[in-house]
């Protein structure tokens, strides 16, 4: 079992290597509007859950498909970037606290009162 710190250490080198990937290695002009935002690990280090945003929302579903095509390419370049005896799977899920994060902003503001 690693410890707390590893595991933040790790999902650090994960969450790096693929933004950067993303942003400069992919040829899919699609994969720049990803963002990852954060990364989770478990305590052996076998499992890495990604959740990712995109600026275009409406493309969700398009970027899914993107991103589970490239899902070995990443798996690959993460696991040359880790220093570990098996690179951990990775699970990609769609980041909706943003969106969640929206809404409750919505409704807040539309219960308060206007201010003249």
């Amino acid at each position: 079992m690693a410890s707390d710190r590893r595991r933040k250490q790790v999902a650090r080198v994960i969450q790096q290597r693929l933004a950067q990937i993303l942003l400069k290695e992919m040829k899919d002009p699609r994969a720049s509007f990803v963002t990852i935002t954060e990364v989770e690990v478990n305590k052996d280090l076998t499992m890495a859950r990604v959740f990712w945003s995109a600026l275009d929302r409406t493309k969700r579903s398009r970027l899914e498909r993107m991103i589970e095509h490239a899902h070995g390419f990443f798996r690959t370049e993460v696991a040359h970037e880790l220093d570990l005896r098996t690179a951990p799977n990775l699970e990609f899920k769609f980041d909706e606290r943003l969106e969640r994060q929206e809404r409750i902003e919505r409704l807040i503001r539309k219960s308060l009162p206007e201010q003249e």
